[in-house]
């Protein structure tokens, strides 16, 4: 009998219904997200592809909830990348299988304590305050700060072999989203603000202390968010593209959005210097504006990034990227879209993309 019940309880959560035993619960949710078009970021060929990810990473994510008593509460999170066109797990090969999320925690009055890997607040801060979500490959600001140099091109790093090369781009790409053997704690919600600090110790070669804290508000139609990073020394691995070894890290993030009768207009400016180990230090200055204005049955989507890389000796080179879209709801949990989005990187030729695809969540 014992066996007849467990087997039935992991097929009822992997076909994404509830549990509900005992004053706990298990959900699955996610979101498959495929696009057919063509790629061409500054610099680089063109390529058509039918890709998964275009305005959302896809993901799985199994988590529960079990009520303890006395307001108290524990949570589980396991959270997954995948890629729908091809079927292998993760954003890229090599990525861990609960990369988006894996950790256990406890919540009450006094707010929630997560252990293990947790998306950080600086990115959650992020996602909630800009135009195009979290979308990896029509983002403009997503592109140019949370995309690694090494995965968009060879343009994008400075010359010469590693350790010596430099990203020119994507000055979180290398940190991560998401934060391994970290601990959160995240408080309460006090008249619309709700803090997040987070700590992550150097537990592997190549992985440096990170911290990072964050305040997020919201009330009514106004949206505000603040955050800061520091990561400490040996935060890049010392071998491989564009790995030059990092002394330090701090980035300041502030980016906000208001609801307008005409739609949600939003903008955001990030700031990262990077001290490193063996070779010119640099700063990444970025600023962006975009609006979701509702047309329809859907919304017209828009955003421009620039950035500026300015090392502390020679020239600084500057990256604009703008993507325009329209994402139309067929219903509350799936969507049609088409992006087309323009990026220029300095000394290089202007790329073009474009994409149209369906979002389903679930």
């Amino acid at each position: 009998m014992k066996t007849i019940f467990l087997c039935a309880a992991t097929a009822t959560a992997l076909l994404g219904t509830q549990i509900a035993q005992a004053q706990s619960n298990v959900t699955m949710t996610g979101a498959l997200d495929v696009y057919a078009g063509s790629r061409q970021l500054s610099g680089s060929p063109r390529s058509t592809r039918i890709d998964s990810g275009g305005l959302t990473t896809s993901q799985l994510t199994l988590q529960g909830v079990e009520d303890l008593g006395g307001g108290l509460k524990a949570e589980f999170v396991l959270g997954m990348f995948l890629r729908v066109d091809t079927g292998e797990s993760g954003r890229f090969t090599g990525d861990p299988l609960f990369a988006r999320n894996s950790y256990v925690g406890l919540s009450g009055g006094l707010g929630t304590l997560r252990l293990g890997r947790q998306t950080t607040g600086n990115f959650l801060n992020f996602i909630r305050t800009n135009s195009f979500g979290d979308s990896p490959t029509f983002g403009p600001t997503f592109v140019q700060t949370w995309v690694a140099a090494v995965a968009q091109g060879s343009q994008f790093m400075t010359p010469g072999a590693p350790p010596t090369s430099r990203s020119l781009t994507g000055a979180l790409g290398t940190t991560d989203s998401t934060w391994n053997n970290a601990i959160g704690y995240i408080s309460p919600n006090l008249g619309g603000v709700t803090v997040t600090a987070q700590w992550a110790p150097s537990e592997a070669a190549g992985v440096g202390n990170r911290a990072g804290l964050s305040a997020f508000y919201a009330n009514g139609p106004l949206i505000l968010a603040l955050a800061t990073e520091q990561i400490g020394n040996a935060s890049v691995p010392p071998s491989g593209p564009a790995a030059a070894v990092l002394a330090k890290q701090r980035t300041w993030h502030a980016s906000g959005a208001y609801a307008l009768p005409f739609g949600r207009i939003s903008a955001g400016y990030l700031d990262t210097k990077r001290d490193y180990a063996a070779i010119v230090d640099d700063s990444i200055r970025t600023w962006h504006l975009g609006a979701n204005i509702p047309v329809g049955a859907g919304s017209v989507l828009f955003q421009t990034a620039h950035s500026r890389q300015t090392p502390d000796t020679g020239a600084s080179v500057t990256r604009t990227t703008t993507s325009v879209g329209y994402d139309y709801n067929l219903s509350k949990r799936t969507d049609l879209y088409a992006v087309v989005m323009n990026d220029r990187f300095t000394g290089n030729a202007s790329g073009n993309s474009y994409g149209v695809g369906i979002r389903h969540r679930f």
